[in-house]
């Protein structure tokens, strides 16, 4: 009789029939999908504002390109030089061909290693109050064809049609400038004005008439003269004298109708012979370069292709770098020597009583930055809160304590602001920490003090170590309270990156500091990974 029980070789079946290891992997697969999605909106908004940020900042960082589109035809015959002369005629004609003319907009090979400086266009002369339209068919015939000029029509027309306020139809109209003007040439921060008007006049089936030209060759002049503007403060910071070089030379050079360029660039300006100007212009012919993390420590290349030290009227950065490090590493002490004990009192206190002490070190957090900073500006001033305490103390009044603009004031005010930073991570760890341990230890013999210092205060590491690379971090990278505090003596390494990024808008520079800010923190963080243990963090 045949036996009914299953074969040892059949699959196992769920209720519903189906294989147990295909419902296992249907499980596991919609497991996953819930994880991914869970995990998908913190990795794009990490995405978003933190990786991608900071890969643009770093390639901000080593970008020359500004320059290579500004002086193409220059670099691409510098690379021969010998750098021991004076350059000869030939790469003097392509700077004045560069420096005076549009041509690199409409010659297509206009780049680095693209750049060919047989091609009879660059010397094409474009006049300067026209007419235009013939000169510039001869650089780039295929501005001809009207459809080189439709897709530019086309972003003018939707940019015409926009509804909205005025407020809104104007910015519409703007960013159509800007996109055009970015469609045709390098740069993204320049708009085309003139040719926007009449690509909105042009019915876009003729071909493209004189008027059309014109614009073209006014909005290449004006992008042309906001390159120059960008790049001679790159180029200033190479060799002093640059950017007034450069604006003296676009004047002058218009005057000159055709050679020897050489002689006539050196008569419209003498420095145009001296040849560390030109030995300047070499260290910038490479689109990626690492000049900017050589300026950020004070250094440059020198003519030999040798890191040298800056002139002693340009070192700054080395001591503002110092600087930085020791006020973060005071306010980092300070914030630890005034908190240790405060967390230690609110862990130990009874609930009604540490309860509004934390209220008062977490008032901090409901207060205006700003606000903070300015109630400071008040105390500490020559007439201020403090002084007046201390002359009504007996503090001789002819001898009021300078708080204000210098690097004491922006020490204390740094300390008050990144206190909470310090106290919560450490506060947090001592609560965990059982009062019967202290009294173990007493018990065994160990008075008091070693027992805090061998049995409760190793125990309180994890939220030190918190605290200090928090308070630090915070301190290397602050510059808001050092702008308003600390006059010219409490400037930080964070005050220069604001300023190349708002003012002088040097972005390469002010993207370099803020790279090695960047390593200088993974450093720190690693440290405090072998030291402590990133495992052993408690932040509250």
């Amino acid at each position: 009789m045949a036996s009914s029980a299953p074969s040892n070789n059949a699959p196992l079946l769920t209720a519903d029939g189906t294989p147990l290891k295909v419902s296992l992997q249907r499980s596991l697969r919609r497991s996953k999908l819930r994880a991914i999605g869970l995990v998908l909106p913190p990795l794009l908004f990490l995405l978003a504002l933190f990786i991608i940020p900071i890969g643009d900042l770093l390639t901000r960082s080593t970008d020359d390109t500004r320059i290579n589109y500004q002086l193409p035809l220059t670099f691409a015959l510098l690379k021969d030089w010998d750098r021991q002369e004076l350059p000869n005629e030939a790469i003097y004609e392509a700077l004045f061909r560069d420096l005076g003319t549009v041509n690199k907009y409409l010659i297509e090979n206009n780049y680095a290693d693209t750049v060919d400086p047989t091609d009879p266009a660059w010397k094409v002369a474009i006049p300067q109050k026209g007419p235009y339209r013939e000169a510039m068919l001869e650089i780039a015939p295929d501005w001809q064809s009207p459809k080189r000029w439709l897709p530019l029509q086309k972003m003018a027309i939707e940019a015409s049609k926009a509804t909205g306020t005025d407020v809104e139809i104007r910015i519409a109209k703007i960013k159509a400038e800007f996109e055009i003007c970015k469609k045709i040439t390098p740069l993204d921060n320049a708009t085309c004005s003139n040719l926007y008007r009449e690509l909105l006049r042009w019915d876009g089936k003729t071909d493209p008439d004189e008027k059309l030209f014109k614009a073209l060759f006014k909005d290449f002049s004006y992008a042309d003269k906001y390159l120059l503007g960008k790049s001679s403060t790159r180029m200033n910071y190479e060799k002093p004298g640059f950017k007034s070089l450069l604006k003296v030379s676009g004047r002058k050079l218009k005057k000159i109708k055709e050679g020897p360029y050489k002689e006539a660039m050196i008569k419209a300006d003498e420095r145009w012979g001296d040849i560390s100007f030109w030995h300047a212009m070499v260290t910038m012919q490479s689109p990626q370069t690492s000049v900017y993390y050589l300026n950020s420590v004070d250094r440059k290349w020198d003519e030999n292709g040798n890191v040298v030290m800056q002139p002693e009227e340009r070192r700054v950065y080395v001591m503002l770098w110092k600087r930085t490090l020791w006020l973060s590493l005071i306010v980092t002490i300070g914030c630890l020597v005034l908190a240790y004990p405060v967390s230690h009192l609110l862990a130990t206190l009874p609930l009604k009583y540490s309860n509004l002490l934390m209220i008062c070190v977490l008032m901090p957090f409901w207060t205006s930055l700003l606000v903070r900073i300015v109630a400071w500006m008040v105390m500490l001033r020559q007439e201020g809160v403090v002084n007046d305490t201390l002359v009504a103390l007996g503090w001789p009044d002819d001898s009021r304590l300078e708080l204000m603009y210098n690097f004491t004031g922006t020490v204390i005010v740094m300390i008050q602001i990144l206190l909470p930073f310090m106290i919560l991570p450490i506060y947090s760890v001592m609560k965990t920490i059982p009062p019967s341990l202290m009294r173990a230890a007493q018990n065994l013999g160990a008075p008091p003090s070693l027992a805090f210092l061998r049995v409760y205060m190793p125990q309180t590491l994890p939220g030190v170590g918190a605290g200090v690379i928090l308070v630090f971090i915070v301190a290397i990278g602050y510059y808001i309270t050092p702008e308003l505090v600390g006059g010219k003596d409490g400037q930080l390494i964070g005050n220069m990156v604001a300023y190349h990024m708002q003012k002088s808008l040097n972005w390469g520079l002010a993207a370099a500091m803020g790279a090695i800010l960047l390593v200088a923190i993974l450093i720190l963080y690693w440290i405090y990974d072998k030291v402590v243990g990133i495992d052993n963090m408690k932040l509250g």
